[in-house]
């Protein structure tokens, strides 16, 4: 009897964007007696080496899931309707499970995916290298010709990534609470139904409860 081994890129990205959070530090401002914030380079470049891994699985993450919910939970295999946006993917999400989109992006978890997603945006298509005239990075600087809204010297902290990391987790809880799914974070990197169904990060609420059973 053949079972179906199921890859959850999920599970994988929660292990990397931890691993990368957990290497952060939020020490990388040297301020002086005049108040004037320099950014350290040194411990910048560590911070930006592993904040940018962070930020760009976090947004990963999150389509991911929005993938599993369509492809495995909705049943769809229009590959057109995975090329889509983010935003089009949740509204059809919310469509099928009959969900108020609105009720999603009114909660506050929402700004943080918005907020890792201009940061994301900003690092992979990378338009400028000028940050600044000085003699060093101020805590007022941010990614030139950047949609982001915080400075460079907050962004790449530990704090920063860390809590937007539980606020993109916070809103994929929401969703799938909204629908009546779970977020199975127990599932494994490659996991088998031959045990049982529960062996993907998305799962119904029946195949959540009949676990193990």
């Amino acid at each position: 009897m053949a079972f179906g081994i199921f890859l959850n890129f999920e599970k994988l990205a929660l292990s990397i964007i931890e691993d990368e959070i957990n290497k952060m530090t939020n020490d990388i401002v040297n301020v002086f007696d005049d108040a004037v914030g320099e950014v350290d380079d040194e411990k910048f470049i560590y911070n930006l080496y592993h904040g940018c891994i962070a930020a760009t699985f976090i947004v990963n993450l999150y389509e991911t899931t929005l993938n599993t919910i369509i492809g495995r939970r909705l049943g769809c295999e229009e590959n057109e309707i995975f090329k889509t946006s983010h935003d089009v993917k949740l509204q059809l999400i919310c469509t099928m499970f009959h969900v108020d989109l609105s009720e999603i992006k009114s909660d506050n978890s929402y700004s943080y995916l918005r907020s890792m997603i201009r940061l994301r945006n900003d690092i992979t298509h990378f338009k400028s290298n000028m940050i600044t005239e000085g003699h060093y990075i101020t805590t007022e600087n941010k990614i030139p010709m950047g949609t982001s809204k915080d400075t460079l010297a907050l962004q790449f902290t530990k704090d920063y990534i860390e809590k937007h990391y539980k606020g993109v987790l916070d809103l994929l809880e929401l969703i799938c609470k909204k629908c009546n799914l779970v977020l199975y974070k127990d599932c494994l990197v490659i996991d088998c139904d031959g045990r049982d169904s529960a062996c993907e990060f998305v799962l119904t609420k029946d195949v959540y409860e009949e676990r193990g059973r």
